[in-house]
């Protein structure tokens, strides 16, 4: 795996979303309202970034390729945030133009370098992959659950070319070095799960997860990306898993691909 194959794949996922059912009834109920308003407010802000702070310390890197690769990925981040602000347009719900939970994950990215950038992104989609499994079980919106949908399987390959950039940028690093950084970037995971069950909490339950339960999801994400970043690990797209039970899917609701593990050295 190269990141051409990252460009690649990111220049053919970009219609993902043309075909969604926009067409679809479905008002949120008040009590969904509830559930999830305020949560998808904060989530569409996150994937709101410019991105011209991260395309530029990517550039450093001096490799043409990861550049364009990382351009596409911003501009696949920015079709979530344009998909759930129109989705939070239709439900009559207003966009956040700041939100405190965003801003500590934009300020965390702003110091150090690429790589740090790089780890403050990891952990946010971990979060976001765990986020979406909720909020798709947490609403009968057929609309709402394809979006959730599409954005998992767009999260699968996020975590893939994160962790494979990570493995790059570490490599030689010493077993000291590396002990210090994956203990670090635990605790920012740890901090991180806090304040988003704090900030998401009726969604995450609504969704099926306790507090217990989005701690466990999240570090079994995490270890996950940790395996990844190891000399020699498995990149791998998980293909067809859901992490969480998931709510009957309304007929025409897009699915899961039936294609079984791709995987990489």
């Amino acid at each position: 795996m190269t990141f051409t194959d990252f460009k690649t794949y990111f220049q053919a996922n970009q219609n993902r979303y043309a075909d969604l059912a926009w067409d679809d009834p479905h008002q949120l109920s008040p009590t969904e309202l509830r559930a999830v308003r305020a949560s998808l407010q904060t989530f569409q802000r996150g994937e709101s970034s410019e991105g011209h702070y991260l395309y530029a310390r990517a550039k450093q890197l001096g490799d043409p390729e990861y550049t364009a690769a990382m351009r596409l990925f911003i501009k696949e981040e920015q079709t979530h945030a344009a998909v759930l602000g129109r989705f939070l347009g239709q439900q009559g719900i207003a966009r956040l133009k700041g939100h405190w939970l965003d801003g500590i994950f934009r300020g965390l990215r702003r110091v150090l370098g690429l790589e740090h950038t790089l780890r403050v992104l990891l952990v946010a989609e971990v979060v976001a992959a765990v986020y979406y499994r909720a909020l798709l079980n947490a609403t009968y919106s057929g609309l709402l659950q394809q979006i959730c949908r599409r954005i998992l399987l767009d999260e699968e390959m996020h975590l893939n070319f994160q962790c494979f950039t990570l493995r790059h940028l570490s490599a030689g690093r010493g077993g000291v070095g590396r002990w210090l950084h994956r203990h670090v970037y635990r605790g920012l995971m740890v901090g991180a799960t806090l304040l988003v069950y704090a900030s998401s909490r009726p969604t995450l339950r609504a969704g099926g997860y306790g507090f217990v339960s989005f701690c466990a999801a999240l570090a079994a994400e995490y270890t996950r990306t940790e395996q990844m970043q190891r000399p020699g690990g498995l990149i791998a797209v998980r293909c067809g898993q859901a992490a969480a039970p998931v709510a009957p899917t309304p007929a025409g609701a897009w699915q899961w691909p039936q294609q079984g593990l791709r995987a990489a050295q």
